[in-house]
C-alpha cells in the first residue's frame, strides 16, 4: 500500500514538472508572438507615414545596379597628369565604343547623336583607390583650405561617378570619337547623353547677346541681359518659349575660388632637348596637351606642400614627360620629351627623382 501511495506521488510530480515545462514554452511562444505583432505594427506604421508622405529614398546600406555601356580609350594610360576637368585639354581626344552586350546593335542606339556638338558623359572612377570618404576635401583651386565634398567636382564621392561635358568630333559605327578629355584609358561609362543648351544651360546661349560678369562678395554670379526669343528645342513650339525666363534661369552663381583660385598657373619651359624632340613630331598637340597639363600644376596639394621643386614624370600616349618644378618662380620646366620604348634605361635612375603623385 506505501509503495503504491509513493508511486502515485513519483507520477504526480513528474506530471508537475512536465505541466511546468509545457509553460515555459508556452509563455516564451506568447513573448515571440508579441515582439512578432510589435514588429509588424511598426512596419505597418512606416508604411502608411510613407504612403502620406511620398516614396522613400534608399538608405545608406543599399545599393544599386547598373550597367556598363562601354569603355574610353584615351592617350592617358595612368591617373597622374590626367586633365582635372574637361576643358583644360581642348585637343586631348579619345573614343568611346559602346558595348554589343548592352544593345544587340550598338550603332543604332547612337543613330542622332552626331546632330549634337556635345555630350554629357556618366562614367566611373573605376580607379579610386580611396576606401574612406571624407566630408571635407582640398580642392586644388583652394591652396589647402578645406571645403565640403559635395560642395566640390572631387573624385573622392560616397559614390565615384564622373560628369563631363565634351566636344563631339564624329560617329562611326558603335564608336563616339570626341575631345576635351578628363578620363583615364579604360574608363568605363555609365551613360551618354546629348548636351542641350536650352535645357542645360542656366545662361541663355546667344551669340547676339552679351553676358555681363558682376561681383556680389563671396560669389561672382553671370547674368545674361536678354531673356526672350529663345528657339524652342526639338521642334517644340509653345508659348512657354516666348515668356521672359525667371531669374533662376538667367544667372549663375559659383564661388570666387573657381573664378579666382588661390593658387596661380605655372609657366610652362621647354629645354633645348624637349624643344627639339618637339619640332620633330608632325603634329603640336603634344605640346599643347603638355602645357594646357602641367600650367594647371597637376600635383596634389599634399605633396606641393611636403615636397616642393621635385622632378616630376608622366605619360601621355606613346611619350614619356619628365619635368621639375620650380616652385619660387612658379615655373615648371620640361627638360625632357622621349618615346615610352627609349625610357627603360633611365627609368630606374628617375625613378629615386620623381614622386608617384595621383
Amino acid at each position: 500500500m506505501a509503495s503504491a501511495c509513493s508511486s502515485e506521488a513519483i507520477d504526480d510530480v513528474t506530471d508537475i514538472t512536465e505541466s511546468l515545462k509545457q509553460l515555459s514554452v508556452a509563455r516564451a511562444q506568447i513573448n515571440l508572438l508579441r515582439k512578432q505583432n510589435e514588429s509588424l505594427k511598426k512596419q505597418l506604421n512606416e508604411k502608411d507615414l510613407t504612403a502620406s508622405n511620398g516614396p522613400s529614398t534608399c538608405s545608406s546600406s543599399e545599393k544599386i545596379e547598373l550597367s556598363i555601356i562601354g569603355t574610353i580609350k584615351t592617350k592617358f594610360k595612368e591617373r597622374r597628369c590626367v586633365p582635372r576637368q574637361p576643358g583644360l585639354c581642348p585637343l586631348a581626344q579619345a573614343c568611346l565604343t559602346i558595348s554589343n552586350s548592352v544593345f544587340t546593335n550598338p550603332n543604332h542606339a547612337l543613330e542622332g547623336l552626331s546632330d549634337f556638338s556635345h555630350m554629357w558623359i556618366l562614367f566611373h572612377f573605376h580607379k579610386n583607390e580611396t576606401t574612406h570618404v571624407h566630408a571635407k576635401v582640398s580642392p586644388p583651386r583652394l591652396n589647402g583650405l578645406r571645403t565640403g565634398v559635395l560642395g566640390t567636382r572631387s573624385p573622392h564621392r560616397p559614390s565615384p561617378i564622373g560628369l563631363s561635358l565634351v566636344q563631339i568630333d564624329k560617329v562611326e559605327g558603335n564608336s563616339v570619337y570626341f575631345s576635351g578629355v578628363d578620363m583615364i584609358d579604360g574608363t568605363p561609362v555609365l551613360d551618354i547623353k546629348p548636351y542641350i543648351p536650352h535645357y542645360d544651360a542656366p545662361v541663355t546661349l546667344r551669340t547676339d547677346q552679351h553676358v555681363s560678369l558682376f561681383d556680389n562678395g563671396s560669389h561672382q554670379i553671370l547674368l545674361d541681359p536678354l531673356t526672350s526669343d529663345r528657339e524652342a528645342p526639338d521642334g517644340e513650339e509653345t508659348d512657354a518659349y516666348d515668356m521672359p525666363l525667371s531669374p533662376l534661369h538667367t544667372r549663375v552663381r559659383v564661388p570666387l575660388w573657381i573664378t579666382e583660385p588661390l593658387m596661380q598657373q605655372l609657366t610652362v619651359e621647354f629645354s633645348s632637348r624637349a624643344r627639339e624632340f618637339l619640332n620633330s613630331l608632325d603634329t603640336n598637340d603634344i605640346e599643347a596637351t603638355i602645357i594646357s597639363i602641367l600650367k594647371e600644376d597637376p600635383r596634389s596639394v599634399y605633396v606641393r606642400e611636403r615636397y616642393s621643386n621635385q622632378f616630376y614624370t608622366f605619360l601621355i600616349g606613346g611619350y614619356h614627360v619628365s619635368c621639375k618644378f620650380d616652385d619660387t618662380k612658379h615655373t615648371i620646366n620640361v627638360y625632357r620629351i622621349s618615346y615610352v620604348d627609349s625610357m627603360d634605361n633611365v627609368a630606374d635612375q628617375e625613378g629615386a627623382q620623381c614622386l608617384s603623385i595621383e
